[in-house]
């Protein structure tokens, strides 16, 4: 029978409602808290006391009402945005958590805890910029919280920002020293910037944090070890172990194949790629990846396109050179040879094509690239320069677009996909084709981990597939829209690098530089599974690979076969 008939009561019944959930009494602490009526000053706190109540009752549907209910009576406050993000967050629905991270920042920038949360997400789905604005943000309101310093060094890291995340890093180790996740991740920066004895302290002080844990650092252990003269001790430590993870499987198999055993390594190319896609939930939409394709051309006509008005030329800033290819074709290679010369900043992986893609069919209603007839005529005239503006905005909140530079360059993989849009955006901009023997590629692709090309690299004949329908994509724009690119071929440049650098840049409109001849010296660290090839001397050990491979690649010798002739390779 309720109690309640005056706010000292209200108060009371708070007080009682607190004890009895502090005492794990939680359905009494339901029902206390329960009393106080809607509308009274303390109903706000009895909604936080049978939320906590719920959620230890294990009632999540309950306790998602409440807070909700929370925020529709203080959507100032902070705490029920944040305990609902959590709640969402740890019952699987991380989509709808950061959709209320986000209501939470733009209801009030101040809160630490959704700016944090907000940064976390966008970091997991490699946003990486966006991510460390949000966490930095974070920092500056909470303070130099441990946490947020490591996870924030995390993120930089994966920028290939070094320097700044080691320091970050540090600084979470003097306040957490025996954080396992601060040691490993500052390991792996020491091992990025070749500071291997330094990895190796750091990996001894993680392994012993790892015992206590149950857990080991064997993974990134093998992984130093692989750019040491010792890269065999490596592989005995992933020997035998028959519960890998998929990225364990992936390095163990690149140590069985440097040590010669392909068979062994094949068959941990392939279940390792089947263990990540399996824990990620990552499948190959071929079906729908085959509209696309088939959309994008009857879209791209030329009669179409002559319709369209591309961009001019925005004066005064530098300007992208696009860099195309498939992953493990040598587009992290190209990159950084380009960018080594002075006039040329590194952009890496840029995700602004896609979005222009995603502004194509806002602004077109739908019709893109579906039926050009649809698209509005005002479009024709202004659609290209909206693309233009919306890139070089986001390039500009990458840092791109800073004094100093004449460039910078774009190598997100399969960028060819939205190369008509490109165009249009930027009708002057360099084009750098890299092509690589199609089964090198293939063994590459299967060795390493990417997402690249709609998750196409789960499975031979995926990559096979999404390979073979980009090579045709590519060759429809060349040969179909005359949209010409500057070819730079794997193998033509290991046999000539100095001849193929000098036409390279000539294409680009610059004199080539000495430090383009001896880009594994740069000090720029190239964030792709690419890093450690980028910093050796350029050697030929990459080319023909796939002889080994030779039947386990039989599926994808049919698929390949008019990539393979179109680029006058052999096999």
């Amino acid at each position: 029978m309720p109690i309640s008939g005056n706010e000292n009561d209200d108060a009371l019944l708070i007080a009682r409602a607190r004890a009895a959930y502090g005492a794990g009494q939680h359905t009494l602490a339901a029902r206390l808290a329960g009393e106080v009526p809607a509308g009274r000053a303390a109903s706000l706190d009895a909604l936080e006391v049978m939320a906590l109540a719920q959620r230890a009752l294990g009632d999540v549907a309950e306790t998602e009402r409440l807070l909700r209910r929370a925020i529709a009576v203080a959507p100032a406050r902070h705490w029920p945005r944040d305990d609902l993000a959590r709640l969402l967050l740890d019952t699987g629905r991380a989509d709808v958590a950061e959709q209320v991270c986000r209501e939470a920042v733009d209801a009030d920038a101040a809160n630490a805890n959704a700016q944090a949360m907000l940064g976390n997400f966008l970091s997991e789905r490699e946003e990486l910029v966006e991510g460390a604005c949000h966490l930095r943000n974070a920092l500056a309101l909470a303070g130099p919280h441990p946490q947020l310093q490591a996870n924030l060094g995390h993120n930089l890291a994966r920028q290939g920002r070094l320097a700044e995340a080691e320091t970050l890093l540090r600084q979470s180790l003097a306040a957490v020293p025996d954080a396992l996740s601060t040691l490993a991740w500052l390991a792996e920066i020491l091992e990025q910037d070749r500071r291997f004895d330094e990895a190796s302290t750091m990996l001894d002080a993680a392994e012993m944090v790892a015992a206590k844990q149950g857990t080991d650092v064997k993974l990134q252990r093998a992984t130093l070890l692989s750019r040491t003269t010792e890269w065999r001790r490596g592989l005995t430590l992933l020997e035998g172990e028959k519960l890998l993870s998929g990225a364990a499987r992936l390095q163990r198999g690149r140590l069985r194949d440097r040590a010669g055993r392909h068979d062994d390594a094949w068959q941990d190319f392939v279940a390792g790629k089947a263990a990540l896609a399996r824990a990620s939930g990552r499948d190959y939409p071929d079906a729908a990846v085959a509209r696309l394709v088939a959309d994008l051309v009857a879209f791209f006509t030329p009669a179409n396109l002559s319709t369209i008005l591309p961009a001019p030329v925005a004066a005064g800033v530098p300007q992208p050179i696009f860099v195309l290819g498939f992953p493990r074709s040598g587009t992290t290679l190209t990159e950084q040879v380009i960018a080594s010369h002075s006039r040329i900043r590194a952009g890496g992986e840029l995700p602004f094509a896609a979005e222009l893609s995603v502004i194509a069919v806002e602004r077109s209603g739908g019709a893109y690239p579906g039926d050009f007839t649809a698209l509005f005529r005002p479009l024709h005239a202004s659609l290209a320069t909206t693309l233009r503006d919306h890139y070089l905005a986001r390039a500009k909140a990458f840092g791109l677009l800073a004094p100093g530079a004449d460039f910078f360059t774009d190598k997100m993989p399969l960028n060819e996909l939205y190369l008509p849009l490109l165009r249009l955006a930027f009708p002057a901009a360099p084009l750098v084709s890299v092509t690589r023997h199609p089964l090198d590629v293939m063994v590459s692709a299967m060795s390493h981990d990417f997402t690249h090309g709609f998750d196409c690299g789960y499975r031979l004949e995926d990559a096979a597939r999404h390979f073979a329908a980009m090579n045709d994509l590519t060759a429809h724009w060349r040969d179909g829209l005359a949209m010409h690119s500057h070819a730079l071929g794997y193998e033509r440049f290991v046999a000539a690098q100095e001849t193929e650098t000098a036409a390279l840049m000539k294409h680009l409109g610059l004199a080539m530089e000495p430090a383009q001849l001896a880009f594994h010296q740069s000090r720029r660290f190239a964030p792709t599974p690419s890093y450690a090839q980028v910093q050796e001397p350029l050697h030929d050990r990459s080319i023909g690979r796939w002889r080994p491979y030779a039947g386990a690649l039989a599926p994808a010798r049919a698929i390949l076969a008019e990539a393979i002739a179109r680029g006058g390779y052999a096999g």
